[in-house]
């Protein structure tokens, strides 16, 4: 067994039911330390989720929600804009310099979010439309299993199809209670509570 001491940073361990490692950093952000663990792990010839293609996937939204998309799981509408959006809507950045989402509701706010998210009309956002009556949420989600049951039946693409092991999603739930996959950022493995560590320790086997 791993000693806590040894777990306080990205952590590798065995999926007991396939045969490779995860990464449980839960950070797995482009050219973090977590990155580069799962590519070492890779050049070494050993199997390994999420890959680094995995977290790219993953964590640039128009790609995640294409992704989600292709595997036939619900996506909000959405599409691609070097400024221009109409509210309500929620902006994704798609650029190395900015991570942080806004929620737009009224025309007003639309000109200067639009400068500030492209950074001066230089780099794409991602737009998500709001349906009527809808919510934003967010749910944690450890290897697809969620500690509310109300999310768990759409937490466990997360892992099945993504394969990210430790994850925070957004998401859209309409006023007749369908839920919409937005998208997916960090937690920390350190972050995990009680419950979601406990589910973890039962699906995973940690490498001496």
């Amino acid at each position: 067994m791993t000693s806590k001491k040894q777990r306080r940073g990205p952590v590798i361990a065995r999926y007991k039911e396939g045969d490779f490692l995860v990464n449980l950093a839960g950070n797995y952000d482009y050219l973090e330390l977590p990155y580069y663990i799962s590519q070492d792990v890779e050049l070494e010839g050993r199997k390994i989720h999420p890959t680094c293609k995995e977290m790219l996937d993953a964590y640039i939204t128009p790609i995640f929600l294409e992704k989600a998309t292709i595997a036939g799981l619900p996506v909000p509408e959405y599409y691609i804009s070097n400024g221009y959006f109409e509210p309500p809507v929620i902006i994704d950045p798609i650029n190395p310099f900015m991570i942080r989402s806004r929620i737009v509701h009224q025309p007003s706010r639309v000109k200067s979010v639009s400068k500030s998210m492209t950074r001066n009309f230089t780099y794409a956002i991602c737009c998500q439309e709001i349906p009527s009556g809808a919510e934003v949420n967010h749910f944690r989600a450890v290897f697809g299993w969620c500690v509310s049951p109300r999310f768990r039946e759409i937490a466990r693409p997360i892992w099945d199809i993504f394969r990210i092991p430790l994850a925070k999603v957004r998401v859209l739930t309409l006023a007749d209670g369908r839920i919409l996959l937005s998208d997916i950022s960090q937690l920390p493995f350190n972050d995990l509570k009680k419950r979601e560590r406990q589910y973890l320790e039962g699906v995973v086997q940690w490498e001496e």
